[in-house]
């Protein structure tokens, strides 16, 4: 039996306004109480030494200074007005602080070498916090062995989960992987909202997009992580085009875009702007400039669907050192620490907008993915959805389909659907009452109140459920491996807090499931995880060792629409396959390359078209890489040996063109060559 450690003091909030307007004024009046180790503050009410404290400067309009936290390192008592009051040591500030800081202490060095002015009289003390300012200046002592400040790492990667719902930001500090807080949030999540405000021509996320959408839902973007990196014009998104209340159209790269007023905005671009916010958030927390992340994206996502994220992290100021799998990251924030002795664990994740599965080895801190599947369009807000319909459908014929033309409407009916719902993982009955829903008949509002019961909310969302069950069998299927071969079962995601889920799953597979790590927070903190051990690795370090394997097969389209699989799924990863096409000399070489399940090449993603030429007739080489993250790298190798130069466009076909790229695909010679990838795994994995 081990002790656990003791836990950490709770830290006393402190929030100071100060009588001043302008932070000008603040550095000339208050600045000799501020030092680059601490500041005194002045208080008839000052803790005791040792005390540690989360302290908020404000001015008196409110708006905020300083932040950070500190301990108590000394109680000055002095009869003097605004001499009375605690030097607090800083233990942590954030960026914006620090930079003040600077500042004061520049200007301070510059007054010192000339004329010294007087000192500014006291301002009278404001209630009920006391700041004045007085001829006290502060001295920082040396730092007593028993007060140490946190020492933050040299080099932090963020690890975020850029979530359907909402996102976190994670990063491992003192020895353990934490959720950051979100200020703008009063929380660690944000909602993964996006809006145009069209009065001030600015983008809203966040709180400020959720509260803007109420009333302007076509200008809003929510849940476009499904949308990522997809085609405008596939099948897929045209089903899904039908129940959303903002336009999808293509951007410059046939991707879907959300089409605002005139504006076409590019998926990556709303989702850098997340990605901004919470890289600001985690600089003020941690208090030092950060620009490097670990990025996580469910499991199934395609090849372009990744890279999609890696541009949205570029557009926001972030090295993405790697892209890494939901399931994964989860398995990390598990097994990390536990010295598990090889278990076989399957991670049900099942989110705000997608599911994914996969069974995955832990030893130690290492990870071996065995098997992945998902589904990127299942998740809690189509939950959100079926209920929203079922409440619609208990009104009068009028009122329901005013309702029904009414986006801002249904978004209120959403909305309210949603809460419902999480009340329901608790409860057996929730009130819904939608205020002035709809019109009747007579032209009077009309509103929507029911009472929902939990056995409604899951008769209308078995099925849903029931997909999770199907995907999850597929993936022990794929790895051959049977519900007893099995450690343990651990789930996440905000739809898995469902008492119908878990009882589902755990009938399914005739085990009760893990429900004991944060089910939300899991992913940032396992992204963080991978982050530190990263850097680990940069000096020389041991580190974790992750095997991730690719999620769908990749290939090429053939003659009569068939999919010629070239790297099958759950192949470990990074792996590099060599397919060779017979070809005829000065032939130009047009190839259309998809990744996913179905036999038919149209029915999976279309990554891009490949172009190349030859100089005399032979075998052309092509090779298909993929990274450790599941990115794809294609390259060619001419008849005569030499390195063929590959145009791998990404811009969308339409129908005709890939029937055309089908037609004239050339057909693939039987000798594939497999490359091996088990010599140097991990050299090649973390680039050492």
């Amino acid at each position: 039996m081990t002790s656990s450690p003791p836990s950490e003091p709770k830290k006393v909030p402190l929030r100071i306004r100060l009588p001043f307007a302008t932070e000008d004024e603040f550095v000339d009046r208050y600045g000799v109480h501020v030092g680059k180790g601490g500041v005194f503050i002045a208080t008839r009410s000052a803790k005791p030494e040792g005390t540690p404290l989360s302290f908020e400067f404000v001015l008196a309009d409110g708006a905020r200074l300083m932040r950070g936290e500190g301990v108590v390192h000394q109680v000055v008592v002095d009869e003097q007005p605004g001499r009375s009051g605690m030097t607090v040591r800083f233990t942590r500030i954030d960026a914006r602080t620090r930079a003040l800081i600077d500042r004061i202490v520049a200007t301070r060095e510059g007054a010192a070498r000339a004329e010294p002015p007087p000192a500014p009289a006291a301002p009278p003390e404001p209630a009920p916090a006391v700041v004045t300012t007085g001829e006290w200046k502060l001295k920082i002592p040396p730092a007593p062995t028993t007060s140490k400040p946190v020492e933050l790492a040299n080099d932090i990667v963020l690890g975020i989960d850029l979530g359907t719902t909402t996102c976190r930001v994670a990063a491992f500090v003192e020895g353990v992987p934490r959720l950051l807080a979100i200020a703008s949030e009063r929380g660690a999540a944000m909602p993964s909202i996006v809006a145009l405000d069209h009065a001030k021509d600015r983008l809203l996320v966040g709180s400020a997009a959720r509260r803007y959408r109420v009333d302007h839902p076509e200008r809003t973007v929510a849940g476009f992580k499904r949308l990522m990196g997809r085609r405008a014009r596939s099948k897929r998104i045209k089903e899904l085009e039908a129940r959303l209340p903002f336009k999808i159209a293509p951007d410059p790269e046939g991707d879907c875009g959300i089409e605002i007023g005139n504006r076409v905005f590019p998926l990556p671009e709303l989702a850098a702007e997340l990605l901004k916010e919470l890289k600001n958030a985690a600089q003020n927390e941690l208090g030092r400039p950060l620009s490097r992340a670990v990025l996580c994206v469910p499991a199934w996502y395609n090849d372009h669907q990744r890279s999609a994220v890696l541009e949205a992290g570029k557009l926001a100021g972030l090295e993405v050192l790697r892209i890494l799998n939901e399931p994964s990251a989860v398995a990390l924030a598990f097994g990390y620490g536990k010295g598990l002795a090889r278990k076989r664990v399957l991670v049900y994740d099942l989110g705000g907008g997608t599911f994914d599965a996969s069974v995955v080895e832990i030893t130690g801190d290492d990870i071996e993915v065995v098997s992945t599947g998902g589904d990127n369009f299942l998740g809690g807000m189509d939950f959100d959805a079926r209920l929203a319909d079922a409440l619609v459908a208990t009104m009068d014929e009028t009122p329901r389909n005013r309702l029904m033309d009414s986006p801002m409407s249904m978004e209120r009916v959403r909305d309210a659907a949603e809460l419902a719902k999480i009340a329901l993982s608790e409860k057996t009955t929730a009130p819904v009452h939608v205020p002035f829903a709809s019109t009747g008949d007579d032209g009077k509002p009309v509103d929507l109140r029911v009472d929902v019961e939990r056995p409604y909310l899951e008769q209308n969302t078995n099925d849903l459920v029931e997909r999770t069950i199907e995907v999850t069998q597929v993936v022990l299927e794929a790895a051959k491996l049977t519900v007893q071969s099995l450690d343990e079962v651990v789930m996440v995601g905000g739809q898995s807090r469902s008492p119908a889920v878990r009882s589902r799953l755990e009938a399914s597979l005739g085990r009760k499931p893990r429900t004991d790590i944060d089910p939300q927070g899991a992913v940032a903190m396992g992204a963080a995880l991978l982050g530190h051990s990263l850097v680990l690795r940069e000096r020389g370090k041991s580190g974790i060792q992750l095997a991730e394997v690719l999620s769908a097969p990749i290939g090429i389209g053939v003659r009569g629409g068939g999919f010629r699989k070239v790297l099958e799924r759950n192949t470990r990863l990074p792996a590099e396959k060599t397919l060779t096409v017979p070809v005829q000399s000065a032939q130009a070489i047009r190839l259309a390359v998809f990744q996913g399940q179905s036999p038919k090449a149209e029915d999976n993603d279309y990554l891009g078209a490949l172009t190349t030429s030859v100089d005399r007739s032979g075998d052309l080489s092509l090779r298909f890489s993929v990274s450790a993250d599941g990115r794809l790298l294609l390259t060619a190798t001419t008849p005569s040996g030499k390195t063929a130069d590959v145009m791998f466009a990404t811009q969308e076909a339409n129908d005709t063109t890939t029937a055309q790229l089908l037609a004239e695909a050339p057909l693939p010679g039987e000798s594939e060559k497999p490359v091996s990838n088990k010599s140097g795994f991990f050299k090649k994995l973390f680039g050492r």
